[in-house]
């Protein structure tokens, strides 16, 4: 169905999902129901518990220990799910081939093969799948992408950027590779996001790296993962991100034809030559305002009006395609690999 057919229409949206980690579920359904077009109908969960808090939280929901009772039994529009990352596919071709939208949050799957189902899924059915890539809107990022397009470091060649830290990994789902997928799906998802936003080019090749710590054995992901992308307009970005690096590094560096972008504690930093000068100009992130509720009410206004949707289903697939491909490159050695959607 056309989303510009259904403006005036109530959308009825459930959760699936609602596990105590930073109390994601209610973020997601308060940034929701700020659009009065939106109601909570169901919640659903493993966990009698959690589900008991929806209850409190929210009375009026129908609670399900099963999407696929819940898929049954309900009238819905939309989906969210918030889930392990290894649920996130399965979770989401039942809802979209019922005919639901959906939502998931990052990362859209863990690999290609997932996510070629999931696009031809929503294609299939013509509904919306996006992922809550909700750092788009973050302000040092918005402050990053708003200096890039002012031209001042002119075109950008290199590209580093990540974060590092030397400690042990938690020890729960998220340090586990087969429900994560790898540490670097974790943050590192919201930092590929950014650096493909960044460069409108295609990607060429992808090479991985992974280390682990050989006495830290009580969880399955690498404690540090990098790789480096080649871009056809020749720019190279590599991304590290690392628990097991006791030196730290910029979050960003970047370097242009006309200059060079450092990240500092809260602000940008860029030097420039110009008429035979350095030049050092300081653009705090506060130069910018982050806005994490943008992200759905882009996807609200899609979805009631059809305005143009901001994080697309392929937009979420190339993190996908460049985080697989690196895992798969770092399995080989190290070997180049052409990513699998890209």
């Amino acid at each position: 169905m056309n989303t510009n057919q259904r403006a005036g229409k109530t959308f009825s949206f459930a959760v699936i999902g609602y596990g105590p980690s930073f109390n994601m579920a209610p973020q997601h359904i308060d940034a929701i129901l700020r659009h009065p077009a939106f109601r909570l109908t169901a919640v659903c969960d493993t966990s009698k518990e959690r589900l008991a808090a929806a209850r409190e939280a929210y009375p009026h929901i129908t609670t399900f220990t099963s999407a696929d009772t819940m898929l049954k039994r309900t009238d819905l529009d939309l989906a969210v799910i918030i889930t392990p990352h290894n649920t996130h596919a399965p979770l989401a071709l039942k809802c979209l081939r019922a005919g639901l939208h959906v939502v998931v949050e990052k990362p859209l799957a863990i690999t290609t093969g997932e996510v070629r189902q999931m696009l031809a899924a929503a294609r299939a059915k013509k509904r919306m799948l996006s992922t809550f890539h909700n750092r788009r809107w973050d302000n040092d990022y918005l402050v990053l992408r708003d200096i890039l397009a002012s031209g001042v470091i002119g075109d950008v060649f290199r590209i580093e950027a990540g974060c590092n830290g030397y400690h042990k990994q938690r020890d729960w789902w998220r340090s586990s590779k087969a429900v994560s997928g790898g540490s670097i799906y974790d943050w590192g998802a919201h930092f590929t996001d950014w650096i493909l936003s960044l460069v409108p080019a295609k990607i060429t090749s992808v090479t991985g790296f992974q280390a682990k710590h050989p006495a830290w054995k009580d969880y399955t992901n690498e404690d540090h993962s990098e790789y480096s992308l080649q871009f056809d307009n020749g720019c190279l970005a590599t991304l590290t991100m690392s628990n097991l690096s006791a030196i730290d590094r910029p979050r960003w560096v970047l370097r242009g034809t006309n200059g060079s972008i450092t990240a500092a504690q809260k602000s940008f930093v860029v030097k420039q030559y110009k008429d035979g000068r350095l030049w050092t100009t300081e653009y705090p992130f506060d130069n910018a305002k982050s806005d994490w509720h943008a992200y759905y009410r882009n996807v609200c206004a899609h979805l009631a009006s059809g305005e143009p949707l901001v994080i697309t289903a392929d937009a979420s697939a190339r993190v996908i395609g460049v985080l697989h491909a690196a895992d798969v490159s770092a399995h080989k050695g190290g070997a180049p690999v052409i990513p699998f959607i890209r």
